[in-house]
């Protein structure tokens, strides 16, 4: 059975790398153009840019579309798609000099071909849970899996890319790259992406880090179950070996809590997180 089109989301540096991984353990494709971490470029192109939230339905609806083709291997593009394409390079973006843009829509436009039969597919992008409702609208068939870690470890992370690009936006002022605001993030993050879920629970699946490192079968036998699958032995062997718990686990309980805000940290404990120092 050909597993059904997968997104893999949460904020940066919660283990979505692995859920990469084991998309491939279940043979899909996941795109040509990645990076160290598994990143599917061609969807950093399309999507992660702050003026994303404001396309036009149109416009957002024609980017997906195109998406959709490159990953599925049914790519054909007008003279007219080729221009937008070209056009999300006009602007250096945070993390993204102009010249990085151009190799990612030049590798994204070089993908006119047949699809390839009987091979699933789907991407890994931690930003996609940015606009992922917009995408369900689009493509019914398309499911989510969310990865979580300890928000506190997340918010001492040194990855705060998504605080960078989407902070103000999704807290709508001002923001400092600094583990308070990351923490704010986070939960604002989690909010939208919970309630989102809620509404798509047949379609979604939540995946916790930490619990993944704890039973990596199980999380990779529940994955299997979103997509119409079953993960074989093999499948299941080689997602035990690939897991190994990060270093950083529980590095929290090293730091100040008081330089988090309080509201932010009783969300965090109503969750379950233990936030014992």
């Amino acid at each position: 059975m050909l597993g059904l089109p997968v997104a893999i989301g949460g904020v940066g540096g919660s283990g979505t790398r692995v859920g990469a991984a084991l998309l491939g353990l279940l043979g899909y494709y996941i795109g040509d153009d990645l990076n160290d971490a598994l990143d599917n470029l061609w969807f950093t192109l399309l999507f992660k840019r702050r003026s994303v939230v404001s396309d036009t339905e149109s416009d957002f609806r024609d980017l997906a579309a195109m998406f959709f083709a490159r990953m599925s291997g049914a790519l054909v593009l007008s003279a007219k798609q080729r221009e937008r394409i070209w056009q999300l390079c006009d602007d250096e973006r945070q993390q993204h000099p102009r010249e990085w843009l151009v190799g990612r829509a030049e590798s994204f436009i070089a993908g006119d071909h047949e699809p390839i039969e009987g091979v699933p597919w789907g991407w890994k992008e931690p930003n996609t849970h940015v606009v992922i409702e917009r995408l369900f609208a689009i493509k019914s068939d398309l499911r989510y899996i969310h990865f979580v870690r300890h928000p506190l470890d997340m918010a001492l992370s040194e990855n705060q890319n998504q605080l960078q690009t989407w902070g103000s936006l999704l807290l709508k002022r001002d923001v400092r790259v600094d583990a308070r605001h990351s923490l704010a993030y986070w939960c604002e993050a989690h909010r939208r992406a919970m309630t989102f879920m809620s509404r798509w629970p047949e379609r979604t699946l939540l995946v916790d880090f930490d619990a993944l490192c704890q039973a990596p079968a199980a999380a990779a036998e529940a994955v299997a179950a979103l997509l119409g699958l079953s993960a074989p032995d093999a499948v299941l062997s080689g997602i035990v070996e690939l897991v190994q718990p990060p270093g950083s686990r529980g590095r929290y309980r090293a730091a100040d809590l008081a330089q988090f805000d309080p509201a932010d940290l009783q969300y965090v404990a109503a969750l379950g997180y233990d936030i014992r120092t």
